[in-house]
Protein backbone atom coordinates (compact mmCIF):
# COMPACT_ATOMS: atom_id res chain seq x y z
CA UNK A 1 0.00 0.00 0.00
CA UNK A 2 1.41 3.41 -0.99
CA UNK A 3 1.57 6.10 1.67
CA UNK A 4 2.39 9.42 0.02
CA UNK A 5 4.69 11.18 2.48
CA UNK A 6 4.65 14.40 0.49
CA UNK A 7 0.91 14.52 1.14
CA UNK A 8 0.67 13.47 4.77
CA UNK A 9 -3.09 13.66 4.59
CA UNK A 10 -4.36 12.22 1.26
CA UNK A 11 -7.29 14.25 -0.13
CA UNK A 12 -9.36 11.12 -0.77
CA UNK A 13 -9.39 10.40 2.97
CA UNK A 14 -11.01 13.77 3.66
CA UNK A 15 -14.01 13.33 1.35
CA UNK A 16 -17.07 11.53 2.65
CA UNK A 17 -18.11 10.17 -0.76
CA UNK A 18 -14.72 8.53 -1.43
CA UNK A 19 -14.46 7.21 2.12
CA UNK A 20 -18.02 5.82 2.04
CA UNK A 21 -17.23 4.02 -1.21
CA UNK A 22 -14.14 2.39 0.31
CA UNK A 23 -16.02 1.40 3.48
CA UNK A 24 -18.83 -0.17 1.47
CA UNK A 25 -16.31 -2.15 -0.58
CA UNK A 26 -14.42 -3.42 2.46
CA UNK A 27 -17.64 -4.33 4.25
CA UNK A 28 -18.66 -6.48 1.27
CA UNK A 29 -15.34 -8.32 1.12
CA UNK A 30 -15.19 -11.68 2.83
CA UNK A 31 -12.12 -11.67 5.06
CA UNK A 32 -11.85 -12.74 8.66
CA UNK A 33 -10.79 -10.02 11.07
CA UNK A 34 -11.13 -9.01 14.72
CA UNK A 35 -14.25 -6.93 15.40
CA UNK A 36 -13.40 -4.36 18.09
CA UNK A 37 -16.39 -2.80 19.82
CA UNK A 38 -15.76 0.95 20.10
CA UNK A 39 -17.99 3.12 22.28
CA UNK A 40 -17.89 6.91 21.75
CA UNK A 41 -18.76 8.86 24.90
CA UNK A 42 -19.07 12.61 24.40
CA UNK A 43 -20.88 15.74 25.54
CA UNK A 44 -21.17 17.01 21.95
CA UNK A 45 -22.27 15.51 18.62
CA UNK A 46 -19.41 13.11 17.86
CA UNK A 47 -21.30 11.02 15.27
CA UNK A 48 -19.48 12.70 12.40
CA UNK A 49 -16.47 10.55 13.17
CA UNK A 50 -18.25 7.21 12.61
CA UNK A 51 -17.66 6.87 8.87
CA UNK A 52 -14.01 7.90 9.11
CA UNK A 53 -13.31 5.71 12.13
CA UNK A 54 -14.80 2.75 10.27
CA UNK A 55 -12.62 3.58 7.27
CA UNK A 56 -9.35 3.80 9.17
CA UNK A 57 -10.03 0.63 11.17
CA UNK A 58 -11.12 -1.35 8.11
CA UNK A 59 -7.95 -0.15 6.42
CA UNK A 60 -6.08 -1.84 9.30
CA UNK A 61 -7.99 -5.10 8.64
CA UNK A 62 -10.33 -4.66 11.60
CA UNK A 63 -14.14 -4.79 11.42
CA UNK A 64 -15.34 -2.29 14.03
CA UNK A 65 -18.70 -2.06 15.76
CA UNK A 66 -19.17 1.59 16.76
CA UNK A 67 -21.75 2.87 19.26
CA UNK A 68 -22.45 6.42 20.46
CA UNK A 69 -23.73 7.79 23.75
CA UNK A 70 -26.65 10.18 23.93
CA UNK A 71 -25.89 13.90 23.82
CA UNK A 72 -24.24 15.45 26.91
CA UNK A 73 -24.96 12.70 29.46
CA UNK A 74 -21.40 11.58 30.13
CA UNK A 75 -21.52 11.14 33.92
CA UNK A 76 -25.00 9.61 33.78
CA UNK A 77 -23.88 7.11 31.14
CA UNK A 78 -20.92 6.10 33.27
CA UNK A 79 -23.02 5.66 36.40
CA UNK A 80 -26.03 3.85 34.88
CA UNK A 81 -25.36 0.12 34.85
CA UNK A 82 -28.06 -0.29 32.18
CA UNK A 83 -26.70 2.42 29.87
CA UNK A 84 -25.70 1.69 26.29
CA UNK A 85 -22.06 1.95 27.40
CA UNK A 86 -22.26 -0.98 29.80
CA UNK A 87 -24.65 -3.01 27.65
CA UNK A 88 -22.30 -2.84 24.66
CA UNK A 89 -19.32 -4.20 26.66
CA UNK A 90 -16.85 -2.18 24.61
CA UNK A 91 -13.29 -3.18 23.81
CA UNK A 92 -12.36 0.53 23.55
CA UNK A 93 -13.98 3.74 24.75
CA UNK A 94 -13.46 7.16 23.16
CA UNK A 95 -13.96 9.95 25.70
CA UNK A 96 -14.19 13.35 24.00
CA UNK A 97 -15.40 16.57 25.66
CA UNK A 98 -15.94 20.11 24.44
CA UNK A 99 -15.30 22.85 27.01
CA UNK A 100 -17.98 25.09 25.50
CA UNK A 101 -20.54 22.61 26.81
CA UNK A 102 -18.63 21.26 29.80
CA UNK A 103 -18.04 24.67 31.44
CA UNK A 104 -20.82 27.19 31.97
CA UNK A 105 -20.06 30.58 30.41
CA UNK A 106 -16.83 29.19 28.98
CA UNK A 107 -16.25 32.04 26.53
CA UNK A 108 -17.02 34.69 29.19
CA UNK A 109 -13.89 33.47 31.00
CA UNK A 110 -15.48 33.86 34.42
CA UNK A 111 -14.93 30.26 35.48
CA UNK A 112 -12.43 29.11 38.09
CA UNK A 113 -9.55 27.14 36.59
CA UNK A 114 -8.71 25.12 39.73
CA UNK A 115 -12.34 24.14 40.32
CA UNK A 116 -12.80 22.99 36.72
CA UNK A 117 -9.53 21.04 36.79
CA UNK A 118 -10.74 19.25 39.93
CA UNK A 119 -14.08 18.46 38.28
CA UNK A 120 -12.27 17.10 35.23
CA UNK A 121 -10.12 14.78 37.34
CA UNK A 122 -13.21 13.55 39.18
CA UNK A 123 -14.86 12.72 35.85
CA UNK A 124 -11.74 10.87 34.69
CA UNK A 125 -11.65 8.95 38.00
CA UNK A 126 -15.27 7.97 37.45
CA UNK A 127 -14.44 6.77 33.93
CA UNK A 128 -11.50 4.76 35.22
CA UNK A 129 -13.66 3.14 37.91
CA UNK A 130 -16.56 2.30 35.57
CA UNK A 131 -14.71 1.36 32.38
CA UNK A 132 -12.41 -1.65 32.19
CA UNK A 133 -11.47 -1.19 28.53
CA UNK A 134 -8.73 1.11 27.18
CA UNK A 135 -9.90 4.73 27.07
CA UNK A 136 -8.88 7.08 24.24
CA UNK A 137 -9.16 10.69 25.43
CA UNK A 138 -9.04 13.84 23.33
CA UNK A 139 -7.67 17.01 24.84
CA UNK A 140 -9.24 20.45 24.43
CA UNK A 141 -8.91 22.65 21.36
CA UNK A 142 -7.43 26.03 22.17
CA UNK A 143 -9.86 28.92 21.63
CA UNK A 144 -9.27 31.07 18.57
CA UNK A 145 -9.40 34.34 20.48
CA UNK A 146 -6.89 37.23 20.49
CA UNK A 147 -6.58 37.20 24.28
CA UNK A 148 -3.34 35.27 24.74
CA UNK A 149 -1.53 38.40 26.00
CA UNK A 150 -4.15 39.17 28.59
CA UNK A 151 -4.34 37.91 32.15
CA UNK A 152 -5.95 35.59 32.89
CA UNK A 153 -6.27 34.55 29.25
CA UNK A 154 -8.76 31.92 28.17
CA UNK A 155 -6.04 30.22 26.17
CA UNK A 156 -3.80 29.92 29.25
CA UNK A 157 -6.62 28.38 31.27
CA UNK A 158 -7.35 25.82 28.55
CA UNK A 159 -3.64 24.98 28.34
CA UNK A 160 -3.67 24.38 32.10
CA UNK A 161 -6.59 21.96 31.76
CA UNK A 162 -4.75 20.16 28.96
CA UNK A 163 -1.68 19.90 31.18
CA UNK A 164 -3.79 18.36 33.97
CA UNK A 165 -5.39 15.96 31.48
CA UNK A 166 -2.02 14.90 30.04
CA UNK A 167 -0.63 14.32 33.54
CA UNK A 168 -3.61 12.11 34.38
CA UNK A 169 -3.14 10.07 31.21
CA UNK A 170 0.56 9.58 32.00
CA UNK A 171 -0.28 8.48 35.55
CA UNK A 172 -2.78 5.92 34.25
CA UNK A 173 -0.95 4.99 31.06
CA UNK A 174 -1.96 1.34 31.27
CA UNK A 175 -5.55 2.31 30.41
CA UNK A 176 -5.66 5.88 29.05
CA UNK A 177 -4.35 7.13 25.69
CA UNK A 178 -4.28 10.78 24.61
CA UNK A 179 -5.11 12.24 21.20
CA UNK A 180 -3.58 15.72 20.85
CA UNK A 181 -6.29 17.77 19.13
CA UNK A 182 -4.14 20.89 18.89
CA UNK A 183 -1.38 19.08 17.02
CA UNK A 184 -3.95 18.11 14.41
CA UNK A 185 -5.32 21.66 14.23
CA UNK A 186 -1.76 22.88 13.65
CA UNK A 187 -1.15 20.39 10.86
CA UNK A 188 -4.49 20.88 9.10
CA UNK A 189 -4.98 24.58 9.73
CA UNK A 190 -7.90 26.04 11.68
CA UNK A 191 -9.87 26.80 8.50
CA UNK A 192 -9.95 23.06 7.68
CA UNK A 193 -10.93 22.07 11.22
CA UNK A 194 -13.72 24.15 12.73
CA UNK A 195 -17.26 24.23 11.35
CA UNK A 196 -19.09 27.14 13.01
CA UNK A 197 -22.36 26.54 11.19
CA UNK A 198 -22.60 22.89 12.25
CA UNK A 199 -21.55 23.80 15.78
CA UNK A 200 -24.37 26.29 16.20
CA UNK A 201 -26.96 24.08 14.48
CA UNK A 202 -26.12 20.66 15.92
CA UNK A 203 -23.13 20.98 18.28
CA UNK A 204 -20.88 19.15 15.80
CA UNK A 205 -17.58 21.08 15.89
CA UNK A 206 -15.52 19.75 12.97
CA UNK A 207 -15.31 19.58 9.20
CA UNK A 208 -14.64 16.27 7.42
CA UNK A 209 -10.82 16.62 7.29
CA UNK A 210 -10.62 16.94 11.08
CA UNK A 211 -13.04 14.06 11.65
CA UNK A 212 -10.88 11.90 9.42
CA UNK A 213 -7.63 12.84 11.07
CA UNK A 214 -9.06 12.37 14.57
CA UNK A 215 -10.35 8.98 13.46
CA UNK A 216 -6.94 8.03 12.10
CA UNK A 217 -5.27 8.87 15.42
CA UNK A 218 -7.83 6.81 17.31
CA UNK A 219 -7.60 3.92 14.84
CA UNK A 220 -3.82 3.84 15.28
CA UNK A 221 -4.29 3.28 19.01
CA UNK A 222 -6.95 0.59 18.52
CA UNK A 223 -4.99 -1.19 15.79
CA UNK A 224 -1.83 -1.24 17.90
CA UNK A 225 -3.67 -3.33 20.50
CA UNK A 226 -4.16 -5.94 17.77
CA UNK A 227 -0.46 -6.06 16.88
CA UNK A 228 -0.81 -3.86 13.79
CA UNK A 229 2.16 -1.60 14.62
CA UNK A 230 5.05 -1.79 12.16
CA UNK A 231 8.24 -3.35 13.46
CA UNK A 232 10.86 -2.36 10.90
CA UNK A 233 11.54 0.51 8.49
CA UNK A 234 13.59 -0.34 5.39
CA UNK A 235 15.43 2.61 3.89
CA UNK A 236 16.96 3.58 0.61
CA UNK A 237 20.19 5.60 0.95
CA UNK A 238 20.82 8.12 -1.85
CA UNK A 239 18.47 11.12 -1.66
CA UNK A 240 16.71 9.47 1.27
CA UNK A 241 19.22 9.23 4.13
CA UNK A 242 21.40 11.92 2.57
CA UNK A 243 21.24 14.27 -0.37
CA UNK A 244 23.04 13.18 -3.50
CA UNK A 245 24.46 9.90 -4.78
CA UNK A 246 27.40 8.60 -2.77
CA UNK A 247 28.81 6.56 -5.66
CA UNK A 248 28.99 9.66 -7.88
CA UNK A 249 29.31 12.63 -5.52
CA UNK A 250 31.69 11.06 -3.02
CA UNK A 251 31.74 11.54 0.75
CA UNK A 252 32.37 15.29 0.54
CA UNK A 253 29.69 15.84 -2.11
CA UNK A 254 26.62 14.48 -0.34
CA UNK A 255 24.31 16.75 1.68
CA UNK A 256 24.11 15.91 5.38
CA UNK A 257 25.45 19.02 7.13
CA UNK A 258 23.04 20.10 9.88
CA UNK A 259 24.12 23.76 9.52
CA UNK A 260 22.87 24.34 5.98
CA UNK A 261 20.14 23.36 3.55
CA UNK A 262 19.47 20.79 2.18
CA UNK A 263 21.75 18.80 4.48
CA UNK A 264 19.78 19.84 7.55
CA UNK A 265 16.62 18.15 6.19
CA UNK A 266 18.40 14.79 5.82
CA UNK A 267 20.13 15.27 9.18
CA UNK A 268 16.73 15.79 10.86
CA UNK A 269 15.35 12.72 9.10
CA UNK A 270 18.23 10.67 10.51
CA UNK A 271 17.45 12.11 13.96
CA UNK A 272 13.83 10.95 13.58
CA UNK A 273 15.02 7.45 12.60
CA UNK A 274 17.40 7.42 15.57
CA UNK A 275 14.39 8.14 17.77
CA UNK A 276 12.52 5.20 16.24
CA UNK A 277 15.56 3.01 16.92
CA UNK A 278 15.49 4.09 20.58
CA UNK A 279 11.82 3.02 20.73
CA UNK A 280 12.73 -0.48 19.57
CA UNK A 281 11.83 -0.09 15.88
CA UNK A 282 14.25 -1.99 13.66
CA UNK A 283 16.12 -0.17 10.90
CA UNK A 284 17.33 -1.85 7.70
CA UNK A 285 18.97 -0.72 4.45
CA UNK A 286 17.86 -1.67 0.94
CA UNK A 287 19.84 0.37 -1.57
CA UNK A 288 21.16 0.00 -5.09
CA UNK A 289 24.72 0.82 -4.18
CA UNK A 290 28.11 -0.68 -3.63
CA UNK A 291 28.02 -1.76 0.00
CA UNK A 292 31.41 -0.19 0.72
CA UNK A 293 30.18 3.18 -0.57
CA UNK A 294 27.05 3.13 1.59
CA UNK A 295 28.93 2.02 4.70
CA UNK A 296 31.49 4.78 4.21
CA UNK A 297 28.81 7.39 4.97
CA UNK A 298 27.81 5.73 8.26
CA UNK A 299 31.39 5.14 9.30
CA UNK A 300 33.16 8.30 8.14
CA UNK A 301 30.79 11.19 7.46
CA UNK A 302 31.06 13.68 10.36
CA UNK A 303 27.35 14.58 10.26
CA UNK A 304 25.85 11.08 9.97
CA UNK A 305 23.82 10.31 13.11
CA UNK A 306 23.16 6.76 11.95
CA UNK A 307 25.98 4.25 12.18
CA UNK A 308 26.33 0.73 10.84
CA UNK A 309 25.44 -0.73 14.23
CA UNK A 310 21.99 0.89 14.15
CA UNK A 311 20.88 -1.38 11.29
CA UNK A 312 19.71 -4.93 11.78
CA UNK A 313 20.16 -5.75 8.05
CA UNK A 314 22.03 -4.04 5.23
CA UNK A 315 21.34 -5.01 1.64
CA UNK A 316 23.38 -2.62 -0.52
CA UNK A 317 23.79 -4.26 -3.91
CA UNK A 318 22.38 -4.15 -7.43
CA UNK A 319 19.64 -6.74 -7.03
CA UNK A 320 15.93 -6.09 -7.45
CA UNK A 321 14.76 -4.21 -4.33
CA UNK A 322 11.68 -6.37 -3.87
CA UNK A 323 13.95 -9.43 -3.79
CA UNK A 324 16.19 -7.77 -1.20
CA UNK A 325 13.22 -6.76 0.95
CA UNK A 326 11.82 -10.31 0.83
CA UNK A 327 15.24 -11.54 1.94
CA UNK A 328 15.27 -9.07 4.85
CA UNK A 329 11.82 -10.27 5.92
CA UNK A 330 12.99 -13.88 5.78
CA UNK A 331 16.14 -13.10 7.75
CA UNK A 332 14.17 -11.33 10.50
CA UNK A 333 11.38 -13.95 10.44
CA UNK A 334 8.74 -11.23 10.13
CA UNK A 335 5.77 -10.98 7.79
CA UNK A 336 5.91 -8.31 5.11
CA UNK A 337 3.01 -6.48 6.78
CA UNK A 338 5.43 -5.61 9.60
CA UNK A 339 7.59 -3.41 7.34
CA UNK A 340 7.59 0.11 5.93
CA UNK A 341 9.80 0.90 2.92
CA UNK A 342 10.96 4.48 2.24
CA UNK A 343 12.55 5.45 -1.09
CA UNK A 344 12.73 8.66 -3.11
CA UNK A 345 12.30 6.89 -6.47
CA UNK A 346 8.75 6.64 -7.82
CA UNK A 347 9.88 3.76 -10.05
CA UNK A 348 11.34 1.74 -7.17
CA UNK A 349 8.29 2.46 -4.99
CA UNK A 350 5.94 1.29 -7.72
CA UNK A 351 7.94 -1.90 -8.39
CA UNK A 352 8.13 -2.81 -4.71
CA UNK A 353 4.46 -1.99 -4.18
CA UNK A 354 3.47 -4.20 -7.13
CA UNK A 355 5.71 -7.10 -6.09
CA UNK A 356 5.01 -6.94 -2.34
CA UNK A 357 1.47 -5.57 -1.84
CA UNK A 358 1.49 -6.37 1.89
CA UNK A 359 4.27 -3.84 2.40
CA UNK A 360 3.62 -0.19 3.25
CA UNK A 361 5.59 2.01 0.84
CA UNK A 362 6.38 5.68 1.46
CA UNK A 363 7.79 7.73 -1.38
CA UNK A 364 10.08 10.34 0.13
CA UNK A 365 9.38 13.85 -1.22
CA UNK A 366 11.60 15.27 -3.93
CA UNK A 367 11.86 18.50 -1.93
CA UNK A 368 13.87 17.63 1.21
CA UNK A 369 12.26 20.49 3.12
CA UNK A 370 9.09 18.37 3.08
CA UNK A 371 10.72 15.34 4.75
CA UNK A 372 9.13 16.29 8.06
CA UNK A 373 5.77 15.26 6.60
CA UNK A 374 6.92 11.65 6.94
CA UNK A 375 6.80 11.81 10.71
CA UNK A 376 3.95 14.32 10.93
CA UNK A 377 1.59 11.72 9.47
CA UNK A 378 0.23 8.79 11.46
CA UNK A 379 2.54 6.95 13.85
CA UNK A 380 2.88 3.62 12.07
CA UNK A 381 5.14 2.37 14.85
CA UNK A 382 2.92 3.16 17.85
CA UNK A 383 2.94 0.48 20.55
CA UNK A 384 0.48 1.03 23.42
CA UNK A 385 2.75 -0.33 26.16
CA UNK A 386 6.47 -0.50 25.54
CA UNK A 387 8.34 -3.32 27.23
CA UNK A 388 11.92 -4.24 28.01
CA UNK A 389 11.83 -6.60 25.03
CA UNK A 390 10.89 -3.76 22.67
CA UNK A 391 14.07 -1.87 23.54
CA UNK A 392 16.25 -4.96 23.14
CA UNK A 393 15.06 -6.12 19.70
CA UNK A 394 18.20 -5.21 17.77
CA UNK A 395 20.40 -7.09 20.23
CA UNK A 396 18.04 -10.07 20.14
CA UNK A 397 18.31 -10.28 16.35
CA UNK A 398 22.09 -10.11 16.58
CA UNK A 399 21.99 -12.89 19.17
CA UNK A 400 19.85 -14.92 16.76
CA UNK A 401 22.47 -14.44 14.05
CA UNK A 402 25.06 -15.84 16.45
CA UNK A 403 22.81 -18.81 17.21
CA UNK A 404 22.32 -19.51 13.52
CA UNK A 405 26.06 -19.32 12.90
CA UNK A 406 26.67 -21.69 15.81
CA UNK A 407 23.99 -24.13 14.60
CA UNK A 408 25.73 -24.41 11.23
CA UNK A 409 28.65 -26.08 12.99
CA UNK A 410 26.55 -28.97 14.34
CA UNK A 411 25.35 -32.06 12.50
CA UNK A 412 23.21 -33.18 15.45
CA UNK A 413 20.33 -30.94 16.64
CA UNK A 414 20.45 -32.47 20.14
CA UNK A 415 24.10 -31.53 20.50
CA UNK A 416 23.37 -27.98 19.34
CA UNK A 417 20.51 -27.58 21.82
CA UNK A 418 22.73 -28.89 24.61
CA UNK A 419 25.43 -26.38 23.67
CA UNK A 420 23.04 -23.42 24.06
CA UNK A 421 22.95 -23.73 27.87
CA UNK A 422 19.24 -22.78 27.93
CA UNK A 423 17.98 -21.50 31.28
CA UNK A 424 14.34 -20.68 31.94
CA UNK A 425 12.38 -18.96 34.68
CA UNK A 426 8.73 -19.88 35.29
CA UNK A 427 6.63 -17.10 36.85
CA UNK A 428 3.09 -17.23 38.20
CA UNK A 429 1.97 -13.59 38.08
CA UNK A 430 0.50 -12.26 41.32
CA UNK A 431 -1.61 -9.17 42.05
CA UNK A 432 0.57 -6.14 42.63
CA UNK A 433 3.36 -7.46 40.41
CA UNK A 434 2.67 -5.45 37.28
CA UNK A 435 6.08 -5.33 35.62
CA UNK A 436 5.34 -8.15 33.15
CA UNK A 437 1.66 -7.48 32.37
CA UNK A 438 2.32 -5.30 29.31
CA UNK A 439 4.59 -7.90 27.71
CA UNK A 440 2.08 -10.71 28.37
CA UNK A 441 -0.70 -8.67 26.73
CA UNK A 442 1.62 -7.81 23.85
CA UNK A 443 2.35 -11.48 23.19
CA UNK A 444 -1.35 -12.33 23.08
CA UNK A 445 -1.87 -9.51 20.58
CA UNK A 446 0.87 -10.40 18.12
CA UNK A 447 1.76 -14.08 18.45
CA UNK A 448 0.29 -16.07 15.57
CA UNK A 449 2.29 -19.17 14.63
CA UNK A 450 2.36 -21.02 17.95
CA UNK A 451 -0.87 -19.78 19.52
CA UNK A 452 -3.40 -22.49 20.28
CA UNK A 453 -6.53 -20.27 20.41
CA UNK A 454 -5.28 -16.87 19.14
CA UNK A 455 -7.27 -14.91 21.71
CA UNK A 456 -6.18 -11.26 22.01
CA UNK A 457 -6.12 -9.46 25.37
CA UNK A 458 -5.49 -5.92 26.55
CA UNK A 459 -3.38 -4.93 29.55
CA UNK A 460 -6.56 -4.33 31.57
CA UNK A 461 -7.86 -7.83 30.78
CA UNK A 462 -4.57 -9.46 31.78
CA UNK A 463 -4.58 -7.42 35.00
CA UNK A 464 -8.11 -8.68 35.71
CA UNK A 465 -7.01 -12.31 35.15
CA UNK A 466 -4.06 -11.85 37.51
CA UNK A 467 -6.34 -10.35 40.18
CA UNK A 468 -8.95 -13.11 39.76
CA UNK A 469 -8.90 -16.22 41.98
CA UNK A 470 -10.34 -18.14 39.02
CA UNK A 471 -7.33 -17.65 36.75
CA UNK A 472 -3.64 -18.50 36.77
CA UNK A 473 -1.40 -16.43 34.51
CA UNK A 474 2.00 -18.01 33.87
CA UNK A 475 4.87 -16.78 31.76
CA UNK A 476 8.33 -18.10 31.06
CA UNK A 477 11.52 -16.13 30.44
CA UNK A 478 14.34 -17.70 28.45
CA UNK A 479 18.03 -17.00 28.19
CA UNK A 480 20.97 -18.91 26.77
CA UNK A 481 24.69 -18.44 26.28
CA UNK A 482 24.09 -15.92 23.47
CA UNK A 483 21.82 -13.61 25.46
CA UNK A 484 18.37 -12.82 26.83
CA UNK A 485 15.32 -13.87 24.84
CA UNK A 486 12.95 -12.33 27.40
CA UNK A 487 9.37 -13.46 28.00
CA UNK A 488 8.57 -15.93 25.25
CA UNK A 489 5.76 -18.13 26.65
CA UNK A 490 2.33 -17.41 28.16
CA UNK A 491 -0.24 -19.77 29.64
CA UNK A 492 -3.56 -18.66 31.15
CA UNK A 493 -5.60 -21.28 33.01
CA UNK A 494 -9.25 -20.82 33.99
CA UNK A 495 -10.00 -22.81 37.16
CA UNK A 496 -13.45 -24.32 37.66
CA UNK A 497 -13.06 -24.72 41.45
CA UNK A 498 -13.54 -28.49 41.29
CA UNK A 499 -10.04 -29.63 40.31
CA UNK A 500 -10.43 -28.77 36.66
CA UNK A 501 -8.82 -26.11 34.48
CA UNK A 502 -9.37 -24.83 30.95
CA UNK A 503 -6.37 -23.62 28.95
CA UNK A 504 -7.64 -20.23 27.88
CA UNK A 505 -4.31 -19.19 26.31
CA UNK A 506 -1.18 -21.09 25.41
CA UNK A 507 1.38 -19.42 23.16
CA UNK A 508 5.06 -19.29 22.38
CA UNK A 509 7.09 -16.63 20.57
CA UNK A 510 8.45 -17.70 17.20
CA UNK A 511 11.92 -16.74 18.47
CA UNK A 512 12.19 -20.02 20.40
CA UNK A 513 10.40 -22.47 18.13
CA UNK A 514 12.10 -25.87 17.68
CA UNK A 515 13.89 -25.79 21.02
CA UNK A 516 11.52 -28.25 22.82
CA UNK A 517 10.43 -25.50 25.20
CA UNK A 518 6.68 -25.66 24.60
CA UNK A 519 6.15 -29.09 26.20
CA UNK A 520 8.49 -28.18 29.05
CA UNK A 521 6.48 -25.01 29.69
CA UNK A 522 3.13 -26.80 29.72
CA UNK A 523 4.30 -29.46 32.16
CA UNK A 524 5.91 -26.85 34.42
CA UNK A 525 2.64 -24.89 34.54
CA UNK A 526 0.60 -28.06 35.06
CA UNK A 527 2.86 -29.22 37.89
CA UNK A 528 2.45 -25.95 39.78
CA UNK A 529 -1.32 -25.89 39.13
CA UNK A 530 -1.60 -29.42 40.52
CA UNK A 531 0.67 -28.94 43.54
CA UNK A 532 -0.57 -25.53 44.67
CA UNK A 533 -4.15 -25.32 43.36
CA UNK A 534 -5.25 -28.95 43.24
CA UNK A 535 -5.81 -29.15 39.50
CA UNK A 536 -6.03 -32.77 38.35
CA UNK A 537 -7.71 -32.53 34.93
CA UNK A 538 -7.32 -30.09 32.07
CA UNK A 539 -9.47 -29.15 29.08
CA UNK A 540 -7.96 -27.41 26.09
CA UNK A 541 -8.71 -26.33 22.54
CA UNK A 542 -6.98 -25.81 19.27
CA UNK A 543 -8.74 -23.15 17.20
CA UNK A 544 -7.31 -23.02 13.68
CA UNK A 545 -6.32 -19.71 12.14
CA UNK A 546 -4.60 -18.80 8.90
CA UNK A 547 -1.21 -18.90 10.63
CA UNK A 548 -1.16 -21.41 13.51
CA UNK A 549 -1.02 -24.80 11.77
CA UNK A 550 2.42 -25.28 13.32
CA UNK A 551 0.66 -25.90 16.65
CA UNK A 552 -2.13 -28.16 15.35
CA UNK A 553 -0.71 -31.39 16.81
CA UNK A 554 0.48 -29.98 20.13
CA UNK A 555 -2.25 -31.34 22.40
CA UNK A 556 -2.08 -34.80 20.81
CA UNK A 557 1.70 -34.85 21.22
CA UNK A 558 1.26 -34.09 24.93
CA UNK A 559 -1.06 -37.09 25.28
CA UNK A 560 -4.44 -35.34 25.41
CA UNK A 561 -7.57 -37.04 24.13
CA UNK A 562 -8.51 -35.06 21.01
CA UNK A 563 -11.98 -34.68 19.48
CA UNK A 564 -11.67 -33.31 15.96
CA UNK A 565 -14.48 -31.12 14.63
CA UNK A 566 -15.40 -30.46 11.01
CA UNK A 567 -14.14 -26.85 11.03
CA UNK A 568 -10.69 -27.95 12.22
CA UNK A 569 -11.27 -27.04 15.85
CA UNK A 570 -10.04 -29.57 18.40
CA UNK A 571 -11.57 -30.13 21.83
CA UNK A 572 -9.08 -31.83 24.11
CA UNK A 573 -8.92 -33.19 27.65
CA UNK A 574 -6.49 -35.06 29.88
CA UNK A 575 -5.93 -36.14 33.46
CA UNK A 576 -2.59 -34.75 34.56
CA UNK A 577 -1.53 -37.98 36.27
CA UNK A 578 -1.96 -39.77 32.92
CA UNK A 579 0.55 -37.56 31.13
CA UNK A 580 4.18 -38.67 31.10
CA UNK A 581 7.10 -36.37 30.43
CA UNK A 582 10.87 -36.59 30.61
CA UNK A 583 12.47 -33.17 30.97
CA UNK A 584 15.09 -32.54 28.28
CA UNK A 585 18.62 -32.34 29.62
CA UNK A 586 19.35 -29.14 27.71
CA UNK A 587 16.73 -27.05 29.60
CA UNK A 588 17.52 -25.84 33.10
CA UNK A 589 14.78 -24.39 35.33
CA UNK A 590 16.47 -21.72 37.45
CA UNK A 591 13.45 -20.34 39.32
CA UNK A 592 9.88 -21.34 40.01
Amino acid sequence: MRLAAFDAFPPEEQKRVAVQKAVNQWRREDWAAPAPRVYCLSNYTLNGIELFLSYHLLKQKLRPEITFSDFNVVAQTLLDEDSSLHRSKPDFVVLSLDLRILIKDFLANTWDEAREAEALIQLLDLARARIKAPVIVTDFALPLLPDSRGAPSLEAKVRALNTALAAYVREHASQFFLVDVNRLVGLLGASEVHDSKLWHSSKAPYKSPMWSWLAREMATIVAAHYGRAKKCVILDCDNTLWGGVIGEDGLDGIALDASKFPGVAYHQFQAYLLGLHARGVLLAICSKNNEADALEVFERHPHSLLKKEHFVCIRANWKNKAENIADIAKTLQLGLNNFVFIDDSSVECALVEQSLPELDVIQAPADPSQFERIWQAEDLFFIPHRTTEDGAKLQQYRDNDNRAESAAGFQDIAAFLQSLDTRVELVLNRPGQAEHIARIAQLTQKTNQFNLRTVRYTVQEIEAFVASDQHLVFHMQVRDKFGELGITHVCILHLDGEGGAFVDTFLMSCRVIKRELEQFFFHACAEQAREVFGVDNVRAEFVPSSKNQLAATFWAELGFQVEQEADGRQRCHARLDALSYAQPRHIQLIAK
